[in-house]
């Protein structure tokens, strides 16, 4: 059995050992290569790209000032506590740059004097219906359709809409208490799940509907997918 246990407040992504803001605008940030829908303005998350070094990049203690710090949904299970960031907080990063840090299967990290495993989550490795991505993601126990899409009942976690799991999208969606809790909207989030049927993709979740099931190749950096942490201690 899940339980949720509120959000969090806790780390930063620091670059160069300076925090950054939490993104305000967590979605695709160039418009010119693609756009979720008309009049969206451009995303503020920060890009991999350009200092392509894990050692200038690191999830850093819970800074002063509350901008700038990571937010958190907290599960606990029978055995593990999990905080699943509610954002993607860096694009233009590969999943195999992530692989390569040990970001996805899970390494390390002390935050504010606490040890955590830093991974991805589960995402599925096969669309459920044919090439249907609003069909969510197979197997169904996936911990994106569980916990995002809510297919595990856990009292808290809210429930999406009908037009959050379907096209259109559009602002009513952005605005939705649904994205406002997790921010699916215009980001692809990587898992940690191999596609099933291609050896060079991987899985990602999200961006065009809650429930959206995407893949892309292992090493290419988009605009528009990026690292969605989830850190899990024991209890």
């Amino acid at each position: 059995m899940t339980t949720f246990d509120g959000t969090v407040e806790l780390g930063a992504l620091n670059h160069d050992g300076v925090p950054l803001p939490r993104p305000t605008r967590p979605w695709i940030v160039d418009l010119s290569v693609l756009q979720p829908y008309p009049g969206l303005e451009p995303g503020n998350i920060a890009e991999f790209e350009a200092t392509p070094d894990w050692s200038r990049w690191a999830l850093a203690d819970t800074p002063a000032d509350p901008a700038f710090r990571l937010r958190w949904i907290a599960l606990r299970t029978e055995k593990l506590r999990l905080l699943i960031c509610d954002r993607v907080i860096l694009v233009r990063v590969s999943w195999q740059d992530l692989d390569e840090a040990g970001l996805v299967s899970g390494v390390p990290v002390v935050l504010d004097g606490g040890t955590y495993t830093c991974r991805l989550l589960s995402g599925g490795c096969n669309f459920r219906t044919g090439e249907d991505g609003h069909s969510g993601g197979a197997p169904n126990d996936n911990e994106w359709d569980r916990f995002v899409v809510a297919e595990e009942a856990v009292a808290g976690l809210p429930l999406p809409s009908n037009s959050d799991l379907a096209e259109p999208l559009g602002e009513a969606q952005r605005l939705g208490s649904h994205n406002g809790f997790w921010n699916w909207v215009g980001a692809h989030s990587w898992t940690a799940t191999p596609f099933a049927r291609r050896a060079s993709a991987r899985c990602c979740r999200g961006y065009a509907a809650a429930n959206f099931f995407y893949l892309n190749t292992v090493d290419h950096r988009h605009e528009d997918i990026g690292w969605r942490p989830v850190l899990e201690c024991p209890l």
